[in-house]
């Protein structure tokens, strides 16, 4: 992906426009505000790295494709090496907001979920 003036600010909206999702869904899921993460897009503020993290995990991007080229770092978050098979923004709106959800849950939380649902699903045929 191009980024033309290659900043945070235009990474995120990038991201966020490319998945479909709004300001408010993305802050939702990340516990903000809509003008806290809306100052991110805008540049009047800059996300922690923690912050990036739980971002790169709603976009399906590596953490590092979030920073502009001159400040990517090395990391990344082992969890997330295969990109989804479907992108995010073919999904319905219910849907994104069940895999955003979804997606900043720890392993063991990951795991009861798919258990619940499996057992759900399996009892309605």
């Amino acid at each position: 992906m191009i980024f033309e003036n290659d900043t945070i600010a235009e990474r995120l909206r990038t991201y966020r426009v490319n998945c479909g999702l709004t300001q408010s869904q993305v802050a939702n899921a990340i516990g903000m505000e809509r003008t806290g993460y809306g100052g991110y897009e805008t540049g009047r503020a800059q996300p922690s790295l923690e912050t990036i993290v739980k971002l790169a995990q709603i976009f399906r991007v590596d953490p590092k494709d979030i920073l502009p080229s001159e400040l990517s770092l090395s990391f990344r978050d082992s969890k997330n090496d295969a990109p989804s098979s479907k992108p995010i923004y073919t999904l319905t709106k219910d849907e994104q907001s069940l895999l955003i959800s979804y997606r900043l849950l720890t392993d063991r939380e990951k795991s009861r979920v798919l258990a619940k649902i499996t057992n759900m699903s399996q009892s309605k045929r």
